[in-house]
């Protein structure tokens, strides 16, 4: 299939990816998605809080919380945010304002930084949708992989899975909570 994903990232070195069958359809997930708020999400908030020392990071629906900009959206069908930043910082450095925009991003090769893009897709099936989530980091030169290498590991380790069942999860519950209804 042709995602969003696979433009802004073609090669990557790092990936995680996701998935669950939700027992709904696309449209009713893709609300769902727009909707999930943080309060659905208690070990992602606890996580986020320790990592930001301790504040509350987000509030409201996810979608619009998250520190990353929009780099590509097909109603219905894929969601794409992401950032440049050298995310292994204590407090990571984000990149330049001007990579928020999605070929700006696609075409980033400055070295010392990191291009990391988290991709929502959705899949028509027969009995609803396969949501899946993923996301990959580009690092722009070896050095900041290098950097960037340890950091994966601890988050992968320490909770980034986490996260992302647990969001998927979310959206799945509310997604077959309104095709109940």
């Amino acid at each position: 299939m042709d995602w969003i994903l696979d433009r802004l990232i073609p090669t990557y070195d790092f990936r995680t990816r996701y998935s669950r069958r939700v027992a709904a359809p696309p449209d009713a997930v893709w609300e769902a998605l727009q909707k999930v708020t943080a309060a659905e999400l208690p070990v992602t908030r606890l996580l986020m809080r320790i990592r930001s020392a301790g504040r509350d990071p987000f509030s409201g629906p996810i979608a619009q919380a998250l520190p990353m900009a929009d780099l590509g959206r097909e109603e219905g069908r894929e969601a794409v945010s992401g950032r440049v930043a050298k995310f292994w910082r204590f407090r990571p450095e984000p990149g330049p304002e001007e990579t928020a925009d999605p070929a700006v991003f696609a075409a980033f090769s400055e070295p010392g930084w990191a291009k990391a893009a988290m991709s929502f897709q959705l899949s028509p099936t027969a009995g609803g949708t396969l949501l899946t989530a993923e996301t990959r980091v580009r690092a722009t030169d070896r050095a900041s992989r290098r950097a960037f290498a340890p950091y994966w590991l601890l988050i992968r380790a320490g909770g980034a899975g986490f996260i992302r069942l647990e969001l998927l999860r979310a959206i799945a519950r509310r997604a077959e909570h309104v095709g109940a209804s």
